[in-house]
């Protein structure tokens, strides 16, 4: 039975509960100054940039690799190598896609750890290349290899926003047919 203009218990106990939390983290108190108000979200903006780092080499634009990368970052590959420059390591990327038409990056666990305008991150990235061709007698297209690998970043906030200035990871796995 419905009652026009009554909350029940359990309605009222859990807008009690909500107005709580939203206390307990600040929302809806006012702001003292605008000092105390965050700026952004560090963390969540390198995170970001991770993911695009990625997401742009699977999508071929390396073009936008650009609002990802510092200019003079650094690449150190799992050989030893190193490759200094934005414009190097877009380059580098690019001629390595093109060994294979289809790649996908799995990128997870990312932990950032920022220190004023320097932050460091790791996650875990999965890459697998292939053919977009499926093979006869297969249900999709299969992965040639699959590297997996635990990344380590470094990030430099710039006038631009956060861009990734160091690059190197740890490989893991690699699996090849």
């Amino acid at each position: 039975m419905k009652h026009a203009g009554r909350v029940g218990p359990a309605v009222g106990l859990s807008a009690t509960v909500l107005a709580a939390a939203l206390l307990a983290t600040g929302c809806g108190a006012p702001a003292s100054n605008a000092a105390d108000t965050p700026k952004g979200d560090d963390r969540g903006d390198i995170t970001q940039l991770i993911y695009k780092f990625y997401d742009n080499m699977e999508k071929n634009q390396y073009d936008k690799e650009k609002d990802v990368l510092a200019d003079g970052v650094t690449v150190k590959n799992p050989g030893g190598g190193v490759t200094t420059g934005a414009d190097k390591v877009i380059a580098n990327a690019s001629a390595a896609a093109k060994n294979e038409d289809r790649t996908q990056h799995v990128v997870t666990n990312v932990i950032v750890d920022v220190n004023g305008d320097k932050a460091t991150a790791q996650a875990d990235v999965d890459q697998l290349f292939g053919s977009s061709k499926t093979p006869q007698g297969k249900l999709a297209p299969e992965p040639t290899m699959r590297l997996s690998s635990k990344m380590h970043f470094e990030a430099t906030r710039t006038a631009n926003g956060w861009r990734v200035s160091h690059i190197e990871g740890d490989l893991l796995w690699a699996v090849q047919k």
